[in-house]
């Protein structure tokens, strides 16, 4: 991701410059990684800027504030206020993403909620594509950290101290000259990628893991799902194992960063043919997500009314 934040931010109920949103070194949530936060994106198609399914990220980000026992809520209007004066003074002109995310600021040496209170902050910055699967798809390592259970950490927030787990998988993968880790409950369920989901195409079958299982209840696999059965294809939910990775037709990665992009292996083995020396494409089910997603968000499909807010 580009660096280059932009000028301006929320933090302590303002709209401030971003060099001037800071917190003692001594915060709670630098302690102990007491967030949760959302990703979320916005486009500038035709002079207008869209952000793409705000209020379910807005309910996700809330929820997760209630699951994580933080005690901290916004009304939607008020979020939806913020945001608007957010991409006016920051006069956005190109594709963006967001970072909301509820914190406490309070200098605190004690893993404990009582007495602390928490805050939003939000901040923005330019991003164009996350992945460039220009010179072929993403290659996969199965990782050998699990992901972590709903027993352990609540799996449907996107708690901040939870993502040492992706920060590890993803690391370990790269140091062994991969691009991303491929994550597995502790039973050997396929869960999800690092930082995304997974839709898997299985005998030309749509498959998710289910609901119940670890994995993040993203957005924007939600959106591809409805993007399928759109389409006219049905989704089958249940567990994946490694050997139908292996045996895949195709493997698709999705979330809010990353759109939706294809995998080429696993392991070394290449996804969609059994030769090692092929070259794997693209396959038919990435190429219509993409072109659909694609249009959905230039406001040209027919969920673009639904799923995006214009600013």
């Amino acid at each position: 991701m580009n660096n280059e934040f932009m000028k301006y931010a929320y933090f302590k109920n303002e709209i401030i410059e971003f060099e001037k949103a800071t917190v003692s070194i001594a915060t709670h949530s630098l302690q102990y990684g007491t967030t949760c936060f959302g990703g979320i994106r916005g486009y500038y198609r035709n002079g207008k800027v869209y952000i793409f399914r705000l209020k379910d990220h807005y309910i996700r980000l809330m929820n997760a504030s209630k699951m994580l026992g933080f005690e901290y809520f916004i009304s939607w209007e008020k979020f939806r206020k913020i945001i608007s004066e957010l991409v006016e003074k920051n006069d956005i002109k190109e594709d963006f993403y967001m970072r909301p995310f509820v914190f406490c600021s309070q200098p605190r040496i004690s893993p404990k909620k009582k007495g602390l209170d928490f805050e939003l902050a939000i901040y923005l910055l330019p991003l164009a594509d996350y992945v460039n699967i220009d010179n072929g798809g993403i290659k996969f390592m199965s990782s050998t950290y699990r992901k972590y259970s709903d027993a352990a950490i609540p799996t449907k927030a996107k708690a901040g101290g939870s993502y040492i787990n992706s920060f590890l998988a993803t690391s370990d993968a790269q140091r062994n000259g991969y691009d991303e880790a491929l994550m597995f409950d502790n039973a050997g369920n396929v869960v999800e990628a690092s930082v995304a989901n997974i839709i898997l195409i299985y005998r030309d079958k749509v498959i998710v893991p289910d609901t119940g299982f670890d994995a993040l209840e993203g957005i924007t696999v939600r959106s591809m799902i409805e993007l399928l059965e759109y389409n006219g294809y049905k989704i089958h939910k249940g567990k994946i194992d490694r050997s139908m990775v292996f045996n895949a037709d195709e493997l698709l990665v999705t979330g809010t960063a990353m759109k939706v992009v294809y995998a080429e292996s696993l392991d070394g083995r290449p996804i969609g043919t059994p030769d090692f020396s092929a070259t794997v494409n693209p396959g038919k089910y990435f190429k219509l997500l993409k072109s659909e997603f694609e249009k959905v968000i230039a406001g040209e499909h027919e969920l673009s009314k639904k799923w995006l807010d214009e600013f």
